[in-house]
């Protein structure tokens, strides 16, 4: 029901949207979006359109709305030259518009939120890059409906019109005010002096049609949650994964895919194979999960076409060109090409067939790692201090805050769950001469793994060792918790090493961990971490930080060691926060304020509002149902 007796506001409610039009503009100035319809304090008191602009139809913006009718269910604009828009609640999910006399160029247009932009949209088609003439447009993108627009911590909104020559134009600007670096003069690769711009800027939506047009309908529809089915699905607690499980997704408009965060893309990234591990409990029949799959395919087929070295190399450093010496090491970009291209064998094994070679071809990469023959790969980098120079040049893994290298517990993990899987899919296709290689190399892994990582001083395992011999144990969870799920360290002796990760824990203040998951619990020496205080100190970041993506592993292995009531306690607690806060920055004022990354505390410490931080919803599905998954060994 519409409510219009407010001198110069009108509007419509309900549990899932709510929407106020400006009775002097005929525009839409308050549009909150809930697609699980649970939490009506949050969509009524957010506006996921930017404030002072709002929705704008077109052919008001030079000849202004004069006159307006109001009834139970309708408003209607209309202007002295024949234009109009007309707004009615179809249901507790639906506004439709009914245009008349729209100008082609600009049918209707808004402004994002800074809060919830850039939102991920999804077609069906391949969206179509533009270019513009603004030199400070990051992208611009052109995109067919109907369309889904996912707002982070808010839900879907699917738009679309009865015309099909009707489109979306999608325009990111950054503000002329703010442009510069704002992590250390040094801080020049991988784009991060772009990406404090993106941190100020303005996110647009603009309504175009190919042809004039005389009637038009347009429809705003509130989409119900987009979750993978699961045991617990009905359980309150388990809300904040509803919420959020396509928070995961950000797409990249650079290149279509499907990066750590809305600008780093994901081909030949490192973080590849956590989309993959989310993919694999999608349910096959559901439209939106389709076209992620087919965005992901495409991801990791341009990995693997251009950005893989001649010597089998997939990263980002060899992306369109042969890698050159200098550009950067095996990172686990490589064994997450391999492992995200297992977890399409479970929904397209004719697609994964076709890039099996070059598969092989990266495995083979791997094993050329193993340096003295014990079965561990030995990353080039020395790993000694941070910043030790180093003739292949940068190496990092996820944790790129610290100096892993030479025995890099974290990379190992992933080469062994890489050829692991890999040779499990070349056994089901006949091919056992071809995984014969893998399959022993993994034998003398095994042996020898434990002895290798395993620190009698402290009772857990190592980050990594360095060339020269020394132990760089900090108290890193995930080197605890992968080795549990991948069969590397006998369950009763993990639970132990949980257990006194679980005390630091406590002794430290963590509480409840509601926040998120710690990567270590004691601090990082300064000659193992950065040089930027605001980013290395401890409790910032990731020296003692918590972050929701380390809670996958780390939840996970606890339900498998038997640690089921305490595994519970701390991931509703987490989840609880994820339903009722936020969890996306979005175009956010600053390093260091994004809540990817959170103090023990909950303070924001952030920088790149990492859609990484959502990996931790996994654990319900292959921690606490035990559905089998790729991730843990059988």
């Amino acid at each position: 029901m519409l409510d219009y007796k407010h001198d110069k506001y009108a509007s419509f409610n309900s549990d899932f949207l709510s929407l106020t039009l400006n009775k002097k503009t005929g525009g839409i100035a308050f549009f909150g979006v809930e697609s699980g319809g649970r939490d009506r304090d949050k969509h009524a008191s957010f506006n996921v359109m930017l404030p002072g602009y709002g929705g704008v139809f077109g052919a008001f913006k030079k000849d202004k709305a004069e006159k307006c009718d109001f009834d139970e269910n309708k408003a209607t604009f209309e202007n002295k030259s024949g234009s109009g828009v007309a707004y009615s609640m179809r249901d507790d999910r639906t506004i439709d518009l009914e245009l008349s006399n729209p100008t082609p160029n600009d049918i209707y247009s808004t402004r994002l939120s800074i809060k919830t932009a850039p939102p991920t949209i999804w077609t069906s088609k391949m969206p179509k890059k533009l270019k513009s003439k603004n030199p400070l447009t990051i992208f611009k993108t052109r995109y067919e409906l109907p369309l889904m627009i996912h707002f982070p911590d808010f839900g879907r909104v699917e738009i679309s019109a009865t015309s099909s020559d009707v489109y979306c134009v999608e325009e990111l600007q950054l503000s002329a005010d703010f442009n510069g670096i704002e992590l250390g003069y040094k801080n020049y690769s991988f784009n991060h002096n772009r990406m404090h711009s993106l941190h100020y800027g303005s996110s647009y939506l603009k309504f175009k049609s190919s042809k004039p047009i005389e009637k038009l309908g347009l429809t705003f529809r509130v989409m119900e949650e987009c979750y993978p089915s699961f045991p617990l699905e009905n359980d309150p607690k388990y809300n904040g994964l509803k919420r959020n499980w396509l928070n995961a997704f950000a797409m990249n408009r650079e290149l279509f895919d499907m990066g750590d965060n809305i600008y780093f893309h994901g081909t030949g990234h490192l973080a590849m194979h956590m989309k993959a591990d989310l993919l694999e409990v999608m349910n096959d029949d559901n439209e939106q999960f389709k076209i992620i799959r087919r965005t992901f395919e495409r991801q990791i087929e341009r990995s693997f076409l251009n950005c893989q070295s001649k010597e089998g190399e997939v990263s980002v450093c060899c992306f369109n060109r042969e890698k050159k010496k200098g550009d950067g090491c095996a990172s686990d970009s490589t064994p997450g090409a391999i492992i995200s291209l297992m977890g399409i064998a479970k929904w397209n094994l004719p697609f994964v067939k076709k890039l099996l070679p070059n598969a092989i071809k990266a495995a083979d990469f791997l094993m050329t790692f193993d340096k003295d023959g014990d079965g561990i790969f030995e990353v080039p980098y020395p790993g000694d201090y941070m910043g030790q120079p180093c003739e292949e040049g940068f190496y990092c893994n996820w944790w790129d805050n610290f100096s892993f290298g030479h025995k890099d517990i974290y990379f190992n993990y992933l080469c062994h769950r890489a050829l692991r899987e890999l040779s499990e899919l070349l056994c089901g296709l006949g091919m056992e001469a071809a995984a014969e290689k893998y399959q022993k190399q993994l034998a003398v892994f095994d042996k020898n793994f434990f002895d290798t990582f395993y620190n009698p001083e402290t009772g857990l395992m190592a980050g990594w060792i360095s060339r020269n011999g020394k132990v760089h144990d900090y108290g890193f969870t995930f080197a605890v918790s992968m080795g549990i799920n991948e069969g590397l360290i006998p369950k009763e002796i993990g639970k132990k090493m949980i257990k006194t990760l679980l005390s630091y824990m406590k002794k430290e203040g963590y509480g409840d961990l509601r926040f998120g998951i710690p990567g270590n619990v004691m601090p990082v020496a300064q000659t193992d971490t950065i040089d930027w205080p605001c980013m290395s100190d401890w409790g910032q970041y990731e020296n003692g930080g918590v972050n929701g993506m380390n809670g996958f592993h780390f939840l996970t292995s606890m339900y498998n060691v038997g640690l089921e009531k305490e595994a519970d306690a701390i991931f509703e607690a987490i989840l609880n926060t994820y339903e009722t806060q936020f969890t996306h920055s979005g175009l956010m004022p600053g390093y260091v304020k994004s809540v990817d990354w959170r103090t023990k505390n909950g303070v924001p410490c952030g920088y790149n509002y990492l859609a990484d931080n959502y990996y931790f919803l996994l654990a319900a599905y292959a921690g606490k149902c035990k559905i089998p998954h790729s991730a843990v060994a059988k």
